[in-house]
């Protein structure tokens, strides 16, 4: 095949993994997806059913991708000249975007944190319920636990890592005691001066 041919084989294989790549992206908020995880506000039964099609998607979108990727280094192969710097500039561009993922994987981790402060603040929790996923909680928010550490102890130190309260106490509603409210009572319903 001529390079030519290559090329274009290669943009056309180009062309269909980005389709299939943006078809598979949901457009959910972090703030809706740890909703539907706590079942706060559970979503549609379609989008579970959706769920292994854009897995699906990703993976022919990349495979598409990367197939037209290598067809079009391949069409130009020939042309290099210089090899030994085009290899290095190529280590270099690698090298450039796993610093750049290592950026974005600290601020998804961070956004992530705020997300769940945000929600655990909006959202009253019972901790002690489901302990497996308390310990997951405070893994993410760098929560440690020992041998020695309570399950209250540890809950206290993973609501304090969230921004809440260390415990939320149910508070006896405070109304008037049933003497105070004669007295209210008896004071309203006393004649006015002068009848």
């Amino acid at each position: 095949m001529d390079s030519a041919e290559l090329a274009v084989i290669g943009l056309t294989c180009n062309l269909v993994g980005v389709f299939f790549l943006a078809n598979s992206i949901i457009f959910r908020r972090t703030r809706r997806v740890i909703e539907e995880f706590f079942a706060v506000d559970a979503g549609s039964i379609g989008s579970i059913r959706d769920y292994s099609l854009n897995k699906i998607q990703v993976v022919i979108g990349f495979l598409f991708l990367n197939t037209g990727f290598l067809l079009q280094g391949f069409a130009v192969l020939d042309k290099l000249g210089e090899r030994i710097a085009t290899v290095l500039v190529c280590l270099g561009i690698v090298a450039i975007a796993g610093l750049v993922y290592l950026i974005g994987a600290t601020y998804s981790r961070r956004n992530f944190r705020r997300h769940l402060r945000e929600f655990f603040g909006r959202h009253p929790w019972d901790f002690r319920k489901d302990m497996a996923l308390t310990r997951e909680i405070g893994g993410l928010l760098g929560v440690r636990h020992g041998a020695e550490t309570t399950v209250e102890d540890y809950v206290r130190r993973v609501r304090v890592a969230l921004g809440l309260p260390a415990e939320v106490e149910k508070q006896p509603i405070k109304g008037p005691t049933l003497g105070e409210r004669g007295r209210r009572l008896r004071d309203d319903f006393q004649p006015l001066p002068g009848r």
